[in-house]
């Protein structure tokens, strides 16, 4: 029942009539986009200190994939801890990297895939800045004709530009390269 509530408070936003996207202005959607994750990433470490691993067990048959599925899903936990607020942290992306407000969307859709899908991601404290960078640099690219360089969303993230590229590859192989929505 909560996996509904998210996916629904996501999407119910509004949207001009005419097509327009009046409503979705950054700051709108930055603080949409925070609210959730928030609730998101408190349900996963009440979830996470309760001992319930259920969900996070990546690839079920155990063999070879599941095990580069894991290996793909650590290398996002490496990270540390944001120091600022979720929300403080989006509103530097969308001050700095002038991203339209459908990438944090897009995002948000790819995080919310990849914790339905068979790789298991939970979105928490510890991999919140790795995952949001990722996610919002491989949203740019899918959705925007120009972009800047990763090592520019890197230094927006708090990355150095290896570990973004490094991310960004793991990331694409956890959407198993799907990237549409």
């Amino acid at each position: 029942m909560a996996s509904r509530e998210l996916s629904s408070d996501a999407f119910a936003f509004p949207c001009g009539d005419d097509g327009s996207s009046a409503a979705l202005s950054p700051a709108v959607v930055v603080s949409v986009l925070a609210s959730i994750l928030e609730r998101h990433i408190a349900r996963n470490e009440r979830a996470l200190a309760a001992g319930s691993d259920r969900e996070a067990a990546p690839g079920g048959d155990g063999g070879e994939s599941a095990e580069a599925t894991r290996r793909r899903v650590r290398a996002f936990d490496g990270g540390t801890e944001l120091d600022m607020s979720l929300r403080a942290f989006l509103e530097r992306f969308s001050r700095y990297a002038h991203v339209s407000p459908q990438v944090y969307v897009v995002a948000y859709a790819y995080l919310d895939r990849l914790r339905r899908g068979d790789a298991g991601v939970r979105v928490v404290r510890a991999n919140a800045q790795r995952l949001l960078t990722a996610a919002i640099l491989v949203a740019s690219k899918f959705v925007e004709d120009r972009n800047y360089k990763n090592s520019y969303f890197a230094a927006v993230g708090g990355l150095s530009a290896a570990e973004l590229s490094a991310l960004e590859l793991d990331f694409l192989f956890l959407m198993q390269f799907r990237l549409n929505v």
